[in-house]
């Protein structure tokens, strides 16, 4: 698997924000970032980009989520968004590629082709 050069720099953006909000919908936001960041290395880069602008901080993420269950919620005091459903917004949020597209970019960049050696 190859991987983005600022992998590490990413995380910590991420942890940097997520500081002071352990018990909010932000830090897991972050947590699911992070999975996505070390297994996608062309969406890590679109991390570390966005995540210098207060617009598309992980707080400003956590909100898209609440967009989201509060359309959605049908007059429940409560409502769960899946990891897959959550994971797709994110995605929307910060434009990165499906997961299926970056699983295939990461698989074709991992294969070494002969050829350029001759």
């Amino acid at each position: 698997m190859s991987s983005y050069s600022n992998l590490e720099g990413v995380i910590n953006k991420i942890q940097a924000q997520q500081k002071g909000n352990e018990d909010k919908p932000a830090f897991m936001v972050g947590l699911q970032l992070i999975d996505i960041a070390k297994a996608e290395p062309a969406s890590a880069e679109i991390l570390d980009n966005d995540l210098n602008l207060k617009e598309m901080s992980i707080v400003e993420a956590a909100k898209e989520l609440q967009k989201y269950a509060d359309k959605n919620k049908g007059g429940q005091k409560c409502f769960c968004i899946t990891p897959i459903v959550a994971e797709g917004i994110l995605r929307d949020f910060y434009k990165l590629p499906k997961a299926e597209e970056a699983a295939q970019s990461t698989e074709k960049s991992d294969r070494l082709d002969l050829s350029s050696f001759l």
